[in-house]
């Protein structure tokens, strides 16, 4: 179990804890499963992550990497951490936005690659 980004969230997993808004409102109860619906709402309501079962943010990690052509993530891992060069990259929340930075980059030029506008 692990909380990740309100963007890796798929409509199929399984809340492992209540999903708040910001002001302690119970949005959706831990141990229903997820649609896209839910996953709107969640935008919405400026969700930005939750805590899903048996999903660790490593486990995204792991799957970005293996879906994403190797020779664009390195160049796009290359241009990102110039831009993260005196960050800590130590500390989690700079990692997971150079993370987050990193896929930003990657669907940029594969969009541009295949002809798309990029949002």
């Amino acid at each position: 179990m692990g909380k990740i980004n309100i963007s890796d969230v798929r409509a199929g997993m399984v809340l492992a804890a209540d999903v708040q808004d910001r002001n302690g409102r119970t949005l959706l109860v831990k141990g229903v499963e997820i649609s896209d619906k839910h996953i709107r709402i969640f935008k919405m309501w400026g969700i930005t992550e939750a805590d899903i079962q048996g999903v660790a943010l490593e486990d995204v990690a792991a799957h970005d990497a293996a879906t994403i052509d190797p020779v664009i993530r390195e160049k796009a891992e290359q241009e990102i951490m110039l831009l993260f060069r005196f960050a800590d990259m130590e500390h989690a929340g700079t990692k997971e936005l150079a993370r987050l930075a990193t896929l930003r980059y990657v669907r940029t030029k594969t969009e541009a690659q295949d002809g798309h506008q990029s949002t």
